[in-house]
């Protein structure tokens, strides 16, 4: 999912009273503090929020304020405990429940965020931003069908909302409803012609609908408005190895490994490239750089832990291709050496055992051996 969350210190609302000074030692407090908050001066509130609740242990208001200013500071334990303090006085205190759930948010407890935003859009129906937000929970917490829910009705509520927008089409892409997703993206487009997401995804569509040119346009927009996008660069390289623009897919995916060099599945799709165009020397290059690059990650990696495993099946495609490339070179050594690797990670592959026995063998497994016994 897109990472459109706001910085933790904007989720927070604070409750403002309309107390005036009366004289009384209370009141005078709480207007002090409303008016040091509108001024965004926390930390000179900080002691008059700390006397407003000595003076009245049920100023929910007043807790909620604490767990405010303890969220801004990352004090969460101590922001907690002041907004459930503020909801056990008032439990209809919508600011402290959408405060909770920030926080809640912020500490990746989806589960706990999610009752307490509930309460802020049983108080507030239309609020389009609270169902958004329910929709991250739910999806980070894997309950795709409520994220969905969530990030519909959000949508529903305010159609130019593009996070929910965005979310809702990639959940649908998910969901293989191609045309609704699609049809969404494009009447957002009409306004927003500048957003990479929504070009990305429509690229995505049309890529599914082998509709190559038009997902070419649109990923070639994406990477005008975020040059950084890897996974654009890698699938308009796809685009062009099924048009036939192979030395187009190759500037491609030589890009998507330049800002990536450790996204294996391009790799593979280079060197495959360089394999159909008989161009081995080159395959050989580009496959040994990834496998030169992970082994020495998996390296330092295994300092941090004697118990890990550094063989995954990820690497298995590049020491197959990897193989053949030296097949083709003629040398069946170095091709022996990498399908004995691929065949160690995963044993059921009847086609390398196949490879592997069609290989000459060693000189030293010819070599006859006699014994000469005095």
């Amino acid at each position: 999912m897109t990472d459109t969350s706001r910085d933790i210190s904007s989720y927070f609302i604070p409750f403002h009273n309309d107390l005036t000074d009366d004289g009384k030692d209370f009141q005078t407090i709480v207007t002090k503090v409303n008016a040091l908050i509108e001024d965004g001066k926390w930390d000179d509130a900080y002691p008059y929020l700390k006397r407003s609740v000595e003076i009245d242990p049920n100023y929910a208001e007043g807790y909620n304020h604490l767990g405010v200013f303890y969220t801004r500071n990352k004090n969460y334990i101590e922001a907690i405990n002041n907004f459930k303090k503020a909801l056990q006085i008032n439990f209809a205190l919508t600011e402290a429940h959408y405060n909770l759930a920030s926080v809640y948010m912020e500490r990746k407890e989806y589960h706990m965020a999610l009752p307490h935003f509930k309460e802020v859009v049983l108080a507030n129906p239309n609020d389009y931003e609270t169902y958004y937000l329910m929709g991250q929970c739910s999806f980070l917490n894997n309950m795709e069908k409520d994220a969905y829910a969530f990030f519909s009705e959000s949508y529903r509520l305010k159609p130019d909302h593009i996070p929910s927008a965005i979310n809702l089409c990639k959940l649908l892409i998910r969901r293989e409803n191609y045309t609704k997703a699609k049809n969404t993206l494009l009447a957002i487009l009409k306004n927003n012609e500048s957003i990479p997401e929504i070009h990305f995804l429509l690229g995505v569509i049309y890529k599914i609908e082998k509709k190559y040119p038009r997902a070419m346009k649109h990923f070639r927009e994406t990477l005008l408005e975020d040059k950084g996008n890897t996974e654009a660069y890698n699938l308009i390289g796809e685009c062009c190895v099924e048009l036939g623009m192979d030395e187009q897919a190759e500037s491609f995916f030589t890009m998507a490994i330049k800002l990536n060099p450790s996204y294996v599945s391009v790799f593979y799709k280079l060197g495959d490239l360089y394999y159909r165009q008989k161009r081995y020397i080159d395959a050989i290059s580009t496959l040994e750089e990834y496998i030169k690059t992970k082994e020495a990650t998996d390296s330092i990696n295994a300092l941090w832990s004697e118990t890990m495993n550094t063989n995954n099946e990820e690497i298995i495609p590049i020491y197959n291709l990897l193989g053949r490339c030296y097949q083709m070179t003629h040398d069946p050594m170095k091709a022996r050496s990498v399908w004995e690797k691929s065949l160690a990670i995963k044993s059921e592959q009847p086609d390398i055992k196949d490879a592997l026995a069609n290989l000459p063998q060693p000189a030293h497994v010819h070599r006859r051996i006699s014994l000469v016994i005095d």
